[in-house]
C-alpha cells in the first residue's frame, strides 16, 4: 500500500514542474504577486495577490495547455486535441493550439459564459455544446477515441497539473517566507500542481485550497481520507464545480501535499468579487476569487503568518459580473 500511494504522489514532481517552466516560458508570462494592503488590513496579517487573472487569456489554465501541447509528438500534433471544458480550459487550450498550429476541439455546456466561448472561436477552436459538462466531458472521450485526437483533462493529466505548478515557482522565488499559500479547487490541477512545487521547495509552507459549499469534493474527501460519494449542486463558480472521477490523479496529490481544504459560500464568493473590485480595480470572475473569500474567512486563523491568495481567472461576460456583484454585500 505504501509504496502504491508514493508512486501515486510522485506522479507529478518538482522536477516535471520545472521542466514545464522552461517548456512554457515563450507563451505564458510571469504574473504579479501584488501586496494588498486594504486586504492585509481586514484580514490582519500580511495578504499578497497572486495576479492570474492577468495571465494571457485571463487564467492559470493557459500553463498547463501549454505544457500539454508541447509536450506533443509530431502524429499527435497533426491529430490535434480535444477536450471538455466549463470555459478556461478550453480558452487556454485554443490560445495555444493557435500559436503552436495544432488543431483544437472544446466540448462545452450550453451554459458558459459567451465572452469565453467567443475568445476561443477567435482562436480557431472548433466547439461543440452540451446539455452539460459531464456530458460534454463523456462525448470528448468518445470523439478523441474515434478521431485518434488527444483528449485533454483540465486536472486529470500530468501535464496539465505540471503547468499550473508553475505558478508555485513563481511564488516561491518573489516570496520564499511565505507560510500559506490559498489556492481556489476544483478538478485539483492548479492546487495539486502548486502543492508539489511549495512542499518540494519549502516543506514547512502550507497550501490550503479551497472550493464551494456547493460543490464540496475534495473537502469531503480529505476529511474521510478517501474517494466517497459527494452530493454537489450547482455553483456561480461553475469552473471549480461538477463531478470530479475517484480515479483522478488529483486526488492522491491533494491528499499528501495539499494541508487544508476548506469551503467558502456563494455569498462570500460574491463579496469577494466585489471586494475585489472595490479594492484593486479588478474584475474577477466567480472561480477565480474563492481564495480571496477564505482569506476573509479564515482570518482568525491565519493571524501572524504570510499569506498567497491566488486570483485564478478574470473571464465574465459584463452582464453576468454585474448581476452577481449587485446580489452581494460586504
Amino acid at each position: 500500500m505504501t509504496n502504491h500511494r508514493q508512486r501515486l504522489t510522485d506522479s507529478v514532481t518538482l522536477k516535471d514542474i520545472y521542466a514545464a517552466s522552461g517548456r512554457i516560458k515563450s507563451t505564458v508570462c510571469k504574473t504579479p504577486l501584488e501586496p494588498s494592503h486594504s486586504l492585509s488590513a481586514l484580514v490582519g496579517t500580511e495578504v499578497r495577490l497572486k495576479m492570474e487573472n492577468l495571465q494571457h487569456t485571463g487564467s492559470f489554465k493557459l500553463r498547463g495547455a501549454a505544457n500539454v501541447l508541447a509536450s506533443l509528438n509530431a502524429d499527435q500534433r497533426r491529430a490535434g486535441v480535444i477536450a471538455p471544458t466549463a470555459g478556461n480550459h478550453g480558452l487556454g487550450l485554443a490560445c495555444a493550439g493557435h500559436a503552436a498550429g495544432i488543431p483544437v476541439s472544446i466540448f462545452l455546456p450550453f451554459s458558459a459564459d459567451p465572452i469565453k466561448v467567443s475568445a476561443m472561436k477567435s482562436y480557431g477552436a472548433q466547439v461543440t455544446f452540451f446539455d452539460n459538462i459531464e456530458d460534454a466531458r463523456q462525448e470528448a472521450i468518445v470523439a478523441a477515441q474515434q478521431s485518434g485526437a488527444t483528449f485533454v483533462s483540465a486536472y486529470n493529466n500530468q501535464q496539465m497539473i505540471a503547468g499550473g505548478g508553475t505558478v508555485g515557482l513563481e511564488i516561491m522565488e518573489d516570496w520564499p517566507d511565505a507560510d500559506v499559500i490559498l489556492v481556489n479547487i476544483g478538478g485539483g490541477g492548479l492546487a495539486s500542481g502548486i502543492a508539489t512545487a511549495i512542499k518540494g521547495i519549502n516543506p514547512a509552507a502550507e497550501v490550503w485550497a479551497v472550493q464551494s459549499e456547493a460543490s464540496p469534493t475534495f473537502a469531503c474527501w480529505k476529511e474521510a481520507g478517501e474517494a466517497i460519494p459527494v452530493e454537489i449542486s450547482s455553483s456561480i463558480a461553475e469552473g471549480i464545480s461538477g463531478y470530479i472521477e475517484p480515479e483522478a490523479m488529483t486526488w492522491p496529490l491533494i491528499r499528501d501535499c495539499v494541508d487544508r481544504v476548506l469551503l467558502v459560500s456563494e455569498a462570500e464568493i460574491k463579496a469577494a468579487m466585489l471586494l475585489m473590485l472595490n479594492l484593486h480595480s479588478h474584475v474577477v470572475e466567480p472561480s477565480g476569487v474563492p481564495a480571496v473569500a477564505a482569506a476573509i474567512r479564515y482570518a482568525k486563523e491565519l493571524s501572524g503568518r504570510k499569506v498567497v491568495c491566488v486570483v485564478s481567472g478574470r473571464n465574465i461576460s459584463g452582464s453576468r459580473y454585474l448581476k452577481l456583484v449587485n446580489e452581494a454585500s460586504l
